[in-house]
């Protein structure tokens, strides 16, 4: 039993740290949800401020629109007014050039006005320098007279300012459809600009006025490299040019991911789109998210680091003591497991100390079973006497004792004399208790000293003396030859009419070459010849001879 306990210590320990884990699974379970509930709060707080950021630029492009709309609507209202008067103000230039000067002057985001024949001959403007000037060989002229509507141009380079311009052109026709007149307004770019300044400045956005193909009208704050250049294949531009309105997260025409949002004109190819750096509102919220983390899960480490030393002293330490307190049990170190002062463990010692009991007494009662039974093993059922295999042990044992002390061995070997005839005489249990009594006799000889008596076989005995030579042997044999004549055990079938033995001695001195064997058989020779040369008398061993095998006897 001790070795099983030792041998299941490791199972023990393994289950010990499977419920360290538990323990910190449990702890986990406990943690980690509060932790990961207050990141997500943080993900959803950082989501509202883009929300919130989204309905921002919404406002602002409703406002910006609004803003722009009202100088191009005046400029779409001008452009109505001039067209419709325009055949009757070629007719008149003294009328025309001062009236288109003062709209020009006087109308806010309208740059230049000017009238032209449909041959392309600018009559009527409110530059001088545009007087004259003919505009046949410019693609948005032969546009306007193809169009039923208002037309209103890409980026375009003017002549006269020399400088990049938008028109917006409406052809007078008459009744039959034939253009009697191509009326243009010039739009004022740099007051569409301070429009979205206004619109922005405050909030700091970006707005731009964007125009067909992706062309940058109007850009706050201004870039040269952005303002009056064309984007067709632009991101932004894509996406502007797909709806009429909405708003998207992608990279700006500066490089920069802004949220924009963007709103068309209505009957314009035009668009406002507001942009808002992302990184201005999201920073705070994403450091302070990841603050957040840093800290919740150092303090979960820390939790869990007490909770551990806290599990390992108030549950794990219990459990361990428990564990050795039943081991010791287990190994016979202890009668009993100690109680551990923790109420739930006290159903569990009880059990065991019942258990420890139980063990106790069957252990108690295995130990005197099996101390029977070794008895049994060595002894002999019959006489009582050390049986043969016992004798071989012992008689191994003592050989390499005596070889290395260098002291005498010698054995005493005995027969009961016509044996078979006094049990044929006498009966099988007068035998048996004839041998009894010669086994009293031996032990009684024996007495005092360390010689082994055995029961041979049959009615055979030996006696092993350790230390004794071979006179010892000789006397012991004597004493016992005669106390078995002075019992006279009648024997009616030996002609001495009493029971005998026959006795062989054989003593040696035991050498490396010597052999065990070899003096047994000596002793058997020393009985044979004892047999043969009458019974009843003890017989030595009187060959002297030198052995390398065999030893030396006497």
């Amino acid at each position: 039993m001790v070795e099983r306990s030792g041998e299941e210590a490791p199972v023990a320990s393994r289950r010990l740290s499977s419920l360290r884990l538990r323990i910190l699974f449990l702890i986990c379970l406990v943690a980690v949800p509060l932790s990961v509930e207050r990141i997500m709060a943080l993900f959803a707080d950082r989501q509202d401020q883009i929300q919130s950021l989204e309905d921002d630029v919404r406002d602002l492009v409703r406002r910006a629109t609004l803003a722009q709309l009202e100088g191009l609507t005046r400029a779409r209202t001008v452009l109505d007014v001039v067209s419709r008067q325009a055949e009757d103000l070629l007719e008149d230039l003294n009328a025309c050039i001062p009236f288109v000067t003062r709209l020009a002057d006087e109308v806010a985001g309208i740059q230049g006005v000017f009238i032209a024949t449909p041959e392309g001959d600018v009559k009527c403007a409110h530059a001088p320098l545009a007087m004259g000037v003919n505009i046949a060989d410019r693609p948005f002229f032969h546009d306007a007279l193809a169009a039923e509507d208002m037309l209103m141009t890409e980026l375009s380079f003017s002549r006269v300012s020399g400088l990049n311009s938008v028109f917006m052109l409406r052809t007078e026709r008459a009744p039959g459809g034939k253009p009697l007149a191509v009326a243009g307004i010039i739009l004022d770019l740099q007051w569409l600009s301070r429009i979205a300044a206004g619109s922005a400045v405050e909030v700091g956005a970006i707005v731009d006025v964007v125009g067909e193909g992706g062309t940058v009208l109007v850009r706050y704050p201004t870039l040269p490299e952005i303002v009056e250049h064309r984007f067709p294949d632009h991101p932004l531009t894509r996406k502007i040019m797909a709806a009429k309105e909405g708003v998207v997260t992608t990279i700006g025409y500066d490089g920069k991911e802004r949220i924009f949002a963007f709103n068309r004109f209505e009957g314009l190819d035009l668009r406002v789109v507001v942009g808002m750096d992302t990184a201005k509102v999201l920073t705070p919220i994403d450091r302070k998210i990841q603050t957040t983390a840093l800290v919740h899960f150092a303090a979960l480490a820390c939790f869990l680091l007490v909770s551990w030393f806290a599990a390992e002293r108030i549950i794990i330490t219990p459990i361990a003591r428990l564990t050795r307190s039943v081991a010791a049990v287990g190994r016979g170190e202890a009668d009993h497991v100690k109680d551990n002062d923790v109420t739930e463990f006290a159903p569990l010692v009880r059990a065991f100390n019942e258990m420890a009991r139980r063990l106790s007494q069957r252990n108690s009662e295995l130990r005197t079973m099996n101390g029977r039974l070794a008895s049994l093993a060595r002894t002999d059922g019959l006489t009582g006497l050390a049986n043969r295999r016992t004798f071989d042990v012992q008689f191994s044992q003592d050989w390499v004792r005596a070889r290395g002390d260098g002291a005498p061995l010698t054995l005493v070997m005995l027969d009961v004399d016509h044996f078979k005839a006094f049990n044929d005489a006498r009966g099988h249990l007068s035998g048996d208790e004839a041998l009894r009594g010669v086994a009293r006799m031996l032990s009684a000889a024996a007495t005092g000293t360390s010689h082994l008596v055995a029961r041979y076989g049959g009615e055979e005995f030996i006696v092993l003396m350790s230390g004794a030579d071979l006179a010892a042997g000789l006397a012991f044999a004597e004493d016992v030859r005669r106390l078995l004549s002075e019992v006279a055990i009648a024997h009616p079938a030996s002609p001495r009419r009493r029971l005998t033995a026959s006795f062989g001695v054989a003593s040696t001195i035991p050498t490396l070459e010597g052999s065990p064997d070899t003096l047994v058989a000596a002793a058997d020779a020393a009985l044979y010849e004892a047999k043969r040369s009458g019974r009843d008398r003890v017989v030595a061993h009187a060959d002297l001879y030198a052995s390398g095998a065999n030893g030396t006897f006497r």
